[in-house]
């Protein structure tokens, strides 16, 4: 029990911070709260999914870093990065719930940490205390990050003309440039990694600002 707690820690503080981004006109809780049980809910699928594209996909033709690649990019990325866009596109976009651009994000990050929260209880559950402290800043933070990316493109998509694919294929390309740094196990590797967060970071502070003023603008019209 303990460490399914210092699991869901990070998560529940980072959907606490998500949800409070959204000042003028919060969302209702009980839609956030949906949105992360069905990101929640993705983990079992997207893991049958990709174990079974790793088993048919790897047959001993491919090296080392082509399977790396083949691994972050089209099994981890495309795959986690698709079915949470899916699902924030089913659940909420088609039910009229964006009416900001603050709301894609607060309703795509919520996704995004409801898999997280699952996937990361699994993970510590299985491998201990160290882990915990590990994925507490890279591995969950990450996917907040990519879930910010994601509401963005779906903003974009929705007041700004842009090809709602984005908010698929750049969220799935952001994860798997993260699972190849993250595989490599290189000092290289740990480096790139860290220094990719601190970027990433600092995209994703600056996305949320840009939907804060933007759904304020929207709000004064």
């Amino acid at each position: 029990m303990l460490y399914v707690c210092l699991a869901a820690l990070p998560t529940l503080l980072l959907i606490s911070w998500l949800y409070t981004r959204d000042q003028l006109h919060p969302e209702p809780k009980r839609n956030v709260y949906r949105l992360f049980l069905l990101g929640a809910a993705i983990v079992l699928p997207a893991g049958l999914l990709e174990r079974a594209l790793l088993e048919t996909s790897f047959d001993g033709r491919l090296g080392r870093l082509p399977a790396l690649l083949v691994t972050a990019f089209f099994v981890a990325g495309l795959v986690e990065e698709f079915l949470k866009a899916a699902i924030v596109e089913r659940a909420a976009v088609q039910r009229g719930w964006m009416k900001s651009p603050i709301d894609c994000i607060v309703y795509a990050g919520a996704t995004a940490l409801g898999f997280a929260t699952v996937e990361n209880i699994l993970y510590v559950t299985s491998s201990g205390f160290s882990t915990a402290i590990l994925r507490s800043v890279t591995a969950v933070p990450a996917h907040l990050m990519f879930g910010v990316l994601m509401g963005t493109y779906f903003a974009q998509s929705l007041w700004g003309g842009k090809t709602r694919a984005l908010a698929y294929v750049v969220p799935a390309l952001a994860h798997g440039l993260y699972d190849a740094f993250a595989l490599s196990n290189s000092w290289l590797g740990d480096g790139l990694l860290f220094t990719y967060l601190i970027v990433l970071l600092e995209r994703t502070l600056r996305r949320v600002d840009w939907a804060e003023k933007q759904s304020e603008n929207l709000a004064r019209i």
